[in-house]
């Protein structure tokens, strides 16, 4: 029999040889499997192991991390959801969605979870409610991470696309019964943009021509026809004309706060597009450049 260090073999009653683990000094019990699921298809010591039923989880983090496993468990732990279930009240289905900590930190982008970001907190409960459209198979509103934040919801069966005010995710599946209407949303990384994306950031930037058509004194306060366009309501007016609607959390957005992050230093604080719009070292140009830089960038991910 193979034993792993920090283990001795011991002799139970049953005069059965069970390993004990020097972490915990007790045999443990019958979650062995649970806790090897990630080294399925590892190397014959774990198969060998995985017989003895008999490994606590200190035992199995020491041998993985031994056989150099450890650093891919999360790699290969299922993919995060987004679960919303919702019970039909007359026309709508109102209910609880669950959201992970990842994805209610806003740390989820195009790529997948922000380098160097981990959570270990249970997903959020957020209220969310969800009827027919005429434009969109469902539409209606969720929670969203900050109270001030837009609460649109939407779903789009056939194009398989969730829009909730976290970020644009793949819809995994969508099922209705006589009780409600439940939802699986995959949430490892932000769907791609679209051609859309490329004319809104487009758009924007026309709105801001000159310093004339600038507010650089923005509340995140978008009012109709405005004389002056922030950062912010350029973006989202752009958005309105462009999609036909304001979603706070759309891939052109999502992008221009990507850029940010990277070049808005001190200049930035709660509210990224309002606090670099507004500060006083930042100038038009500054942001024609973001936007550019966004739309660049944009180009690139568009599906072909």
């Amino acid at each position: 029999m193979t034993v792993p260090f920090n283990s001795t073999p011991t002799r139970t009653r049953g005069k059965r040889w069970a390993l004990v683990d020097h972490c915990s000094r007790a045999p443990v019990g019958v979650n062995v499997r649970r806790q090897l699921s990630v080294a399925k298809k590892g190397a014959t010591v774990i198969t060998a192991l995985r017989q003895a039923d008999r490994l606590s989880s200190c035992t199995v983090i020491a041998l993985l991390a031994c056989l150099g496993w450890s650093a891919d468990a999360s790699a290969q732990a299922p993919g995060r959801l987004l679960t919303c279930s919702l019970q039909k009240t007359g026309t709508e289905f109102e209910g609880v969605c669950e959201v992970p900590c990842e994805v209610n930190s806003l740390a989820v982008n195009f790529d997948g979870i922000k380098p160097n970001f981990s959570c270990h907190t249970p997903p959020r409960r957020v209220a969310a409610s969800l009827r027919k459209g005429e434009k969109t198979d469902w539409i209606g509103t969720m929670e969203g991470a900050q109270p001030e934040d837009p609460t649109r919801f939407e779903v789009a069966e056939g194009a398989r696309i969730a829009k909730v005010p976290f970020g644009w995710f793949p819809l995994q599946s969508a099922r209705t019964d006589e009780n409600g209407l439940f939802l699986s949303i995959a949430a490892d990384k932000q769907l791609p943009p679209t051609e859309d994306d490329i004319r809104i950031l487009e758009r924007a930037r026309a709105l801001l021509s000159d310093e004339r058509h600038w507010n650089k004194q923005d509340d995140r306060t978008c009012r109709p026809n405005p004389d002056r366009w922030s950062l912010f309501c350029a973006l989202m007016q752009a958005t309105e004309e462009v999609s036909g609607g304001m979603h706070y959390r759309q891939p052109a957005l999502q992008a221009a706060r990507e850029v940010l992050n990277e070049v808005g230093g001190n200049r930035l604080g709660k509210h990224r597009l309002m606090d670099y719009n507004n500060h006083p070292a930042t100038t038009l140009e500054e942001v024609h450049q973001l936007l550019r830089t966004a739309q660049s960038r944009l180009a690139k991910r568009v599906p072909r």
